[in-house]
């Protein structure tokens, strides 16, 4: 992906190896107080790293008081079409067809790798809102995100990648420095004046307009990226001139054995009854809705879940229909199986172009093929991830 957001997530790639906490007098998360409603800004990391995810009990608060949730971009929506992960994987087969991998190292996505958090915190947020049932504001379209890149014709896209202050951010980020990672920033920006008004100051400008109509009758929990946060220009300051009070809360955290916090269950359950076919799944998350199917996905570490049903041809046998919807790679082979209620299956993996290769089952009843598919880094696909979900898929 070459939108802005690659180019911004790969400012907040961070190095591993640390175990700082967050620093209670950070300055990341704001109480905004308009004399009616309280609303709550929180200046985030486009980031999967595990660490980042200890968040303060204030910020579970904050959240659990909203009854929106804005984001800078519909991220589950703006990934439909695109893949998350960024490089090529490195899966083979062996003598027998068997998958494996040639590297032991995880594969990178645009906002960290397979190995850390399934959603990177932005898509964290957001997901914790659609699971709770919250409304969820998006403050910026696609199209505006792709304007501004357009309007950075000199912009370098290796440029926040070939730096040596990745360390420096998180350090900076979990003390809540946003004066010092603001001005990290702007040293990345140096000479690009252009690129910096297009890609922060312009959008600051437009989130802060979203923000402040979306919180005249409402309680919002705004994430953000923390670079949009600091500065005469910044989201803070510009709140602060349309007349609303802010304030940094603590972020505090209590007794390690008293501790609340989000939900560690993140399991959806799909229940519908179509053309008389009942078909049941388990998602890892909130999926969302395409024609005739369901598409899920963990833009963290890169896995894609999906489960799509057609009508049925009761002429094609269950092996036939699954010859439609599979196309085995060199040495790839299909297995046939029956589940524990005696549904009979056909399972294997595909490469059909212009899909990566996936993991697919298929299963029939007499009116409906379901194809359920799943595809991921090296890891996921040499695990029984892929399995599990498809275990968890009944049509009846």
């Amino acid at each position: 992906m070459k939108g802005v957001i690659g180019i911004i997530g790969c400012l907040f790639c961070l190095a591993e190896g640390f175990s700082q906490k967050y620093e209670p007098s950070g300055e990341l998360l704001w109480e905004v107080d308009n004399g009616k409603t309280k609303s709550y800004l929180w200046g985030t990391l486009h980031s999967n790293d595990k660490e980042l995810f200890s968040f303060p009990d204030s910020l579970f608060w904050a959240f659990q008081r909203s009854n929106r949730v804005a984001v800078e971009v519909d991220l589950f929506a703006y990934f439909l079409d695109k893949n998350p992960i960024i490089e090529e994987r490195t899966l083979l087969f062996d003598q027998r067809g068997k998958l494996y991998t040639s590297s032991d190292e995880p594969t990178k996505t645009y906002y960290g790798t397979e190995d850390g958090m399934p959603q990177f915190m932005d898509a964290f947020f957001q997901e914790e809102a659609e699971r709770a049932g919250k409304t969820v504001v998006a403050l910026e379209t696609p199209s505006m995100q792709t304007q501004a890149l357009r309007e950075t014709p000199f912009f370098d896209n290796d440029i926040m990648v070939r730096t040596s202050e990745k360390a420096w951010l998180k350090t900076y980020y979990f003390q809540g420095r946003i004066a010092a990672i603001d001005q990290l920033i702007r040293s990345k920006f140096a000479g690009q004046n252009q690129t910096y008004r297009a890609l922060i100051e312009k959008r600051n400008q437009h989130m802060a307009d979203r923000f402040f109509a979306e919180t005249k009758s409402n309680s919002v929990f705004c994430a953000v990226g923390v670079g949009h946060l600091y500065g005469e220009k910044g989201l803070i300051n510009l709140m602060r001139g349309k007349g609303y009070r802010l304030r940094p809360m603590s972020l505090t955290i209590s007794n390690p054995n008293q501790r609340i916090g989000f939900p560690t269950s993140r399991n959806v359950e799909f229940l519908d009854t179509l053309d008389g076919s009942l078909i049941k799944a388990t998602f890892p998350g909130v999926p969302r809705k395409v024609y005739e199917g369901l598409v899920f996905k963990e833009l963290g570490q890169g896995n894609t879940y999906e489960l799509h049903w057609y009508p049925r041809d009761t002429a094609f046998s269950l092996l036939e229909c699954a010859e439609l919807f599979i196309t085995p790679p060199l040495k790839g082979t299909y297995t046939l199986g029956v589940l524990d209620d005696g549904t009979e299956y056909v399972q294997g993996l595909s490469d059909a172009y212009p899909e990566r290769l996936a993991w697919k089952r298929v299963l029939v009843n007499e009116k409906k093929v379901l194809v359920i598919s799943c595809q991921g880094g090296n890891k996921f696909m040499n695990s029984d991830r892929p399995a599990q979900f498809f275990n968890s898929v009944v049509i009846e």
